[in-house]
């Protein structure tokens, strides 16, 4: 295993587990003012719209902007001998996933707002 993907899927787990966790979070925030203010049905009606607009907006953007994607920094599209592209692992330096830092991070991140605002798992 090179020192560029040691780290990378746990990483990119953790972040996806974090993402997770605060669009529950202010989702169930989102619905309950929505809620108190529309009534509960037309709320999650309103929720659900603006949630899908928005989303479509996001992914129409990150498609289309630079005409490529890229879903990794230590990655690098390149053309071969024959003119093709080709995407190639890029020079990263040692040490440039420090998982344990991101982990306790997050778990910071999601003690915090279950302190002071998301009630999520409580």
């Amino acid at each position: 295993m090179t020192s560029q993907k040691k780290g990378k899927g746990l990483i990119s787990l953790l972040t996806a587990g974090l993402g997770l966790y605060l669009t529950a979070a202010m989702w169930a925030e989102f619905n309950s003012a929505l809620g108190s203010l529309f009534g509960p049905s037309l709320g999650v009606v309103i929720g659900t719209i603006v949630f899908l607009l928005y989303q479509s907006s996001k992914n129409e953007k990150e498609f289309t902007e630079g005409g490529n994607y890229i879903t990794s920094e230590s990655t690098a599209i390149v053309r071969d001998a024959e003119g093709r592209l080709m995407q190639v692992d890029a020079m990263v330096e040692k040490g440039r996933n420090p998982a344990l830092f991101i982990a306790v991070l997050y778990l910071a991140i999601i003690v915090l707002s279950e302190i002071s605002w998301s009630d999520l798992l409580s």
